[in-house]
């Protein structure tokens, strides 16, 4: 589909397209800009395949759709391939312009449906042949990176309540896109194997709360909590159980075997200043930064830990300066927060902590950044 895309135009229009592409990348209108470091994180190519059909369904031309495609980088992805990944941080920042030129607030939520799990290869497959939805939540957990680079997903079982939660690294732009997406496609496909009624008791998203909320509570069917600390849906214990309509044993085993494999040789983001920042950005609400924890959970001892990144040119309170000011940016720019809980979140002890932050990061106090970018 990608491919058709661009072979659909004549050779003039594709120069054209990649000259203008090639000058405008640097200015893709986003605030906080594509980076070496968030374009580790990547995604099936498929993705890209189920956008363009989505683009093309709505009425966006072939002409169009190659502009936006080779503005930010994704002019020359191969879809054929079991093994082609590209960017998740253009992928979600095309899909956020796309909203844009559909007038489409809420389109992570649409643009999940075209994709087939049959369609993943060996991840789709292990997921639509699991027994019960037990098993396909073991599968999406231990197998999730064979289609994306999420931060984790993790299931918890508790007596009556069960949290699926998952996360997207910080680093991403147009997160809010992603947490849509990913969301409706887990439900979608849930559905598709363990029946069209079922629905979750909560969904939570790690974004914004959007000006629409219809769009949500039609796609979802649930009750909806935005701004949450990670991307969550709530299930009933007794779901566990529940059979899947398309279990196929034989498949399954063989689904395992492979993805076994190839996890074993999926290239995964592994540059400890990237997992360090990560870690601070996911928990400087509960704990701050704590240089002590990052390094227990990363597997090292905390002088390990400095001397390694020293080793690499920087050091915990840089990254941990950077990963605030990250996350500043987002939540002035992509979110209503009040400033007392940015600060919170952020670590701070209070507002005017964020208010002398803002001014060495941007030049300008908090209020006035997020003035600007509107």
């Amino acid at each position: 589909m990608v491919d058709d895309v661009f072979s659909s135009l004549d050779g003039k229009t594709k120069d054209g397209l990649r000259t203008s592409a090639a000058a405008s990348r640097q200015s893709a209108d986003e605030t906080v800009k594509t980076t070496d470091e968030a374009d580790r994180f990547l995604i099936h190519a498929r993705a890209l395949a189920s956008l363009v059909e989505y683009g093309k369904a709505q009425g966006l031309s072939d002409e169009v759709i190659a502009q936006e495609m080779a503005r930010f980088g994704l002019d020359d992805v191969r879809i054929d391939a079991f093994d082609s990944f590209i960017s998740m941080s253009r992928f979600a920042k095309l899909i956020r312009q796309f909203g844009r030129l559909l007038d489409n607030e809420a389109i992570g939520l649409d643009v999940a449906n075209p994709l087939h799990l049959s369609s993943l290869g060996v991840f789709g497959n292990a997921v639509v042949s699991a027994p019960t939805l037990d098993v396909a939540l073991q599968v999406l957990c231990r197998y999730m990176r064979l289609y994306a680079d999420v931060s984790f997903a993790s299931t918890t079982v508790g007596d009556e309540r069960v949290f699926f939660d998952w996360a997207y690294s910080p680093l991403i732009v147009a997160r809010d896109v992603m947490c849509d997406r990913g969301a409706r496609m887990f439900l979608t496909h849930m559905r598709d194997l363990f029946g069209a009624n079922w629905v979750p008791l909560e969904v939570h998203l790690q974004r914004a709360r959007p000006n629409d909320l219809r769009p949500y509570r039609e796609a979802l069917r649930a009750q909806v909590v935005f701004d949450a600390p990670l991307n969550r849906i709530v299930l009933r214990r007794s779901d566990l159980d529940l059979p899947n309509v398309r279990t196929d044993h034989h498949a399954h085993e063989v689904a395992l075997a492979l993805a076994d494999r190839m996890m074993a040789e999926r290239r995964i983001p592994d540059d400890l200043s990237i997992r360090a920042r990560e870690d601070i950005m996911h928990h400087l609400v509960d704990e701050g930064p704590n240089m002590n924890e990052t390094a227990r959970r990363l597997g090292l001892s905390p002088r390990s830990l400095q001397r390694r990144l020293d080793d690499l040119g920087t050091t915990y309170q840089r990254l941990t300066d950077e990963a605030r000011q990250r996350l500043a940016e987002e939540f002035l720019v992509q979110t209503k927060l009040p400033m007392g809980e940015i600060a919170y979140r952020l670590g701070f002890a209070n507002q005017a902590n964020l208010t002398r932050a803002c001014k060495r990061w941007f030049g300008r106090p908090p209020r006035q950044v997020r003035a600007q970018a509107v």
